[in-house]
């Protein structure tokens, strides 16, 4: 029996007095709300517990759009050294918005931009997108569709769709920070730790391997073995005591890719618990990697980013992440709430 139901409306304004568009899709237990702009998760209630952080307002997914609160992230999600990269020995070079270094697409990233909407079958909610060629400098017209929908199980599941007329890289991902343990944060100033204890939040990865990262997030290209270091989850552990013993405390908290093992479909790549809530998060992805981000204090939120590695472009032995012309992107990302 399919008691799924989708709800439509205008939701507010933002600069140049336009209209953001906000859907939620909602089945009893486990309720999202995704907006058009930056192709947004808005907001998840899983039996009345926030499980996301929140915004109030259009206005602040605009204000704080660098922040990627609950957004899609691309072209490239994650950094490329110096925004620089060949195709076929042909160089390209990228805004450089972070340090000389290009991240998460760029100034006018995805997670900047209006989508246009369409539902599907009346189970799901469809935002496509037009990047065309140079912006960024991307070569490529590209034709970019997210889709948003709710699984049997209490899942939100993310598919990425993506086309180009020219051969070009891709990274696509979601940027939403969890708070598994159901702390409304709509109305935390941004940047300032909400009225919340993430403290007691337990994870699992399954990843034997994490990037070896310089100063600025950029990989060495070496992986390392995770045995006795803070990024061992491979066993469940307290995500606050594993912070604590962090090397470098510049980064103010993780901000580093986990190589995920090899795993079938249907095997979870990790699963974040909320002791005081007892609601676990699992996450599902066909991707080889993740970006595990803090937000600098223990007791906020995480994201937990299913993507490809970051800088991969200039790896040869990284996972590529060339789309060549004509050929399609897809990839497929679920959150899966339980108790």
């Amino acid at each position: 029996m399919n008691n799924k139901k989708i709800t439509e409306e205008n939701w507010g304004k933002i600069s140049g007095n336009r209209n953001v568009k906000r859907y939620t899709i909602s089945n009893g237990d486990l309720s999202v709300s995704v907006i058009d702009l930056g192709a947004t998760v808005q907001r998840i209630t899983y039996k009345g517990l926030d499980m996301v952080v929140s915004l109030p307002d259009p206005r602040l997914y605009e204000k704080f759009a660098k922040g990627c609160m609950g957004a899609t992230v691309g072209r490239y999600a994650g950094r490329i050294a110096g925004g620089r990269f060949t195709i076929d020995s042909r160089a390209y070079q990228l805004t450089q918005n972070q340090n000389g270094n290009h991240l998460h697409g760029g100034e006018n990233g995805f997670y900047t931009r209006r989508w246009d909407s369409s539902l599907i079958d009346g189970d799901y909610i469809q935002f496509t997108l037009v990047s065309p060629d140079g912006e960024e400098g991307y070569p490529g017209n590209l034709n970019v569709s997210v889709i948003y929908g709710i699984t049997d199980n209490n899942g939100l599941e993310i598919t990425f769709k993506a086309v180009s007329d020219k051969d070009t890289i891709i990274n696509l991902t979601n940027h939403s920070y969890f708070t598994p343990n159901g702390i409304d944060t709509r109305f935390f100033k941004f940047r300032q730790p909400p009225k919340t204890d993430n403290r007691d939040v337990e994870f699992f990865i399954n990843a034997d391997q994490t990037l070896e990262l310089y100063d600025d997030g950029i990989p060495t290209g070496k992986r390392l073995p995770v045995d006795g270091t803070p990024f061992d989850f491979r066993t469940s552990r307290m995500l606050a005591s594993n912070m604590e013993g962090l090397p470098d405390k510049s980064l103010g908290g993780y901000d580093h890719t986990f190589v995920l093992n090899p795993h079938e479909p249907e095997q979870p790549v990790a699963i974040a618990k909320g002791l005081k809530s007892g609601v676990k998060i699992a996450f599902f992805t066909d991707q080889p990697a993740a970006q595990l981000f803090t937000m600098g204090n223990p007791g906020m939120a995480f994201a937990f980013e299913a993507q490809h590695f970051p800088d991969s472009p200039n790896h040869p032995d990284f996972p590529s992440t060339l789309l060549r012309a004509g050929e399609q992107f897809l990839s497929r990302t679920v959150y899966q709430f339980s108790e």
